[in-house]
């Protein structure tokens, strides 16, 4: 007797071997529909997430425009009533006035940060739309380009944020000045 250990049955062998092949396969299968699952995820994330910093930032901005227009106006229409009412003084009436150049800047800005906000929105897809899909985890990765993409649209973000707290901050001098004025006015 030989102490040499003997091979296993050429059939024993070969379905070894096609249980390799049949496992390699479940699990080539299971990484894909990971991959397929985290794809779709990813996709779903950043449309939804897309949508609703759209839709919040178009509210924002559009409210900017209209409480800083809407309050040139109701300094237009205040000159109009007191002036048709009590005799004044124009040059009063023109510090009055000068506050409107405050709401009117602060229009330009939020129509400016509209613009802006626009244009970061269209840098996220870009950033999505850059990104390179796998088969392999972690199935969605940094493209060549989503450097970049990431680059402007954190700069555009923070200018379209920058726009608004500015279009605010424009309001709040607006109505601080107009205040000041008219009590100036009515006082004299």
């Amino acid at each position: 007797m030989t102490d040499q250990p003997q091979e296993p049955p050429f059939e024993q062998v070969k379905w070894a071997h096609e249980q390799q092949i049949e496992e390699r396969k479940w699990t080539h299968e299971l990484k894909r529909d990971d991959a397929k699952r985290a794809h779709d995820s990813n996709r779903d994330f950043h449309t939804e997430i897309n949508k609703e910093t759209v839709s919040a930032s178009n509210l924002t901005l559009r409210t900017l425009v209209i409480i800083n227009g809407g309050a040139a106006i109701g300094v237009l229409t205040f000159l109009g009533g007191v002036a048709s009412k009590i005799n004044l003084d124009f040059a009063h009436v023109g510090v009055v006035a000068g506050s409107i150049k405050w709401f009117a800047f602060g229009v330009a800005l939020a129509v400016s940060g509209m613009a802006l906000a626009y244009l970061a929105h269209f840098t996220m897809a870009g950033i999505a739309s850059s990104k390179s899909k796998n088969w392999e985890h972690p199935y969605v990765t940094d493209g060549p380009k989503t450097k970049y993409w990431k680059r402007a649209n954190h700069a555009f973000h923070c200018a379209a944020v920058f726009a608004a707290i500015s279009s605010l901050i424009l309001f709040l001098i607006g109505m601080f000045t107009t205040s000041n004025a008219i009590t100036h006015m009515l006082v004299k």
